[in-house]
């Protein structure tokens, strides 16, 4: 069963979906890195607002802006990447502790530094009252569960968007709840049938359209909340089904075409999301794109320190508005995640690589022939 290519007509450069999965056939972290950037881009203008200054992205669609198309980037291929390494060593705690040692080090140390560091210098208030509220201690609690809070006391209480320490960490929480439900269902054998996993996609498809209705019922009704699951699932689907797709040229041109027949109809982003999602596989795997693999996934720390670095320059330097804020941010911030890679995530990952070997055995594993249809 062919799902978005067809057998008939091959592109240009045509490849299995499994072979692109393949570590060494793609180059997916470059885009991880431009999505953390386009971020820093879309924070910049509320942020930093200038007065006939508008988002590109915002200006182009309407409904979206870069910020949030780059958040619906990072969920699907979460989605890809995460539920494709599920299946293929299907070993769950290995899971967990892969999952725990890449997301809780660097946020650690981020909301350490916040709290402790930065919110004492930055604060308007005595240092005093600073730590004597409790509030300081329970922003770095808090963040650390996935509780978000916004605020350290008397921090940014001037700028432009006032209180938020970090506006970008609000999506961990979705996003760590995204892989315990992969995981979840994984578990409970969702993933041996063929169709169940394309049945429960199409079902958490159309649960935004319906208002949060069949599934997601507790999350508030907001298009960049609500988009974040099916894009994750998107992603998760498209890993179960790898060995059926064919991704090819005309695969992209044929998305690109339906956004364009369908850019007037009230479920329009599906089909933008679908071709920039569809084409990000296509490109990462063409061989030029391969070559230009960054060999330090400073994604994930361009993306924790984006905002706070970006609340600091709108402090200090309001007046010379959003591009300086962009320019800015986007060079302070990649050096931050350089330094967050190669001292806190590099190492981290490694340690949780060799742990996540030792429970490398049938107690833990499930055998490969699970997968197998019913």
């Amino acid at each position: 069963m062919e799902l978005i290519s067809t057998k008939i007509i091959k592109g240009p450069f045509a490849m299995k979906l499994e072979e692109i999965l393949n570590k060494e056939k793609n180059n997916l972290d470059i885009f991880r890195v431009i999505a953390a950037c386009m971020v820093i881009y879309g924070h910049a203008y509320p942020l930093s607002p200038e007065a006939g200054q508008i988002d590109i992205v915002r200006r182009l669609v309407r409904f979206d802006y870069s910020g949030s198309l780059a958040v619906n980037i990072f969920f699907f291929l979460s989605g890809l990447v995460v539920t494709n390494s599920l299946l293929e060593k299907r070993n769950l705690i290995q899971f967990v502790i892969s999952r725990i040692f890449r997301i809780w080090p660097a946020l650690f140390i981020t909301v350490f530094i916040s709290a402790f560091i930065l919110g004492p210098v930055l604060t308007k208030l005595p240092i005093n009252e600073y730590f004597g509220s409790g509030d300081a201690f329970r922003y770095f609690y808090k963040s650390l569960i996935l509780n978000y809070q916004l605020s350290l006391p008397g921090v940014f209480v001037d700028n432009p968007w006032k209180n938020s320490v970090n506006g970008s960490l609000w999506t961990i929480s979705y996003e760590v709840s995204a892989y315990l439900i992969v995981l979840s269902l994984f578990m409970v054998g969702l993933f041996k049938s063929k169709i169940l996993p394309l049945i429960l996609f199409l079902v958490i498809l159309i649960d935004p359209l319906l208002g949060n209705k069949l599934l997601f019922t507790w999350l508030p009704h907001k298009h960049h909340i609500n988009m974040l699951a099916p894009c994750f699932a998107f992603g998760s689907i498209l890993a179960f089904y790898k060995d059926q797709i064919s991704i090819n040229f005309f695969l992209i041109l044929g998305a690109w075409l339906l956004f364009y027949l369908f850019r007037n109809c009230g479920y329009k982003f599906y089909f933008l999301y679908y071709a920039i999602f569809v084409s990000i596989i296509y490109i990462a795997s063409l061989d030029f794109v391969i070559k230009l693999k960054p060999k330090s996934d400073i994604s994930y720390g361009i993306y924790l320190w984006g905002f706070p670095v970006q609340q600091i320059l709108a402090s200090y330097f309001h007046e010379y508005g959003v591009l300086f804020n962009q320019v800015s941010a986007l060079c302070i911030s990649i050096i931050l995640g350089f330094i967050s890679w190669h001292l806190i995530e590099k190492r981290c990952i490694s340690l949780g690589a060799k742990l996540g070997r030792k429970f490398r055995s049938e107690s833990f594993c499930l055998h490969p022939r699970l997968n197998e249809a019913n």
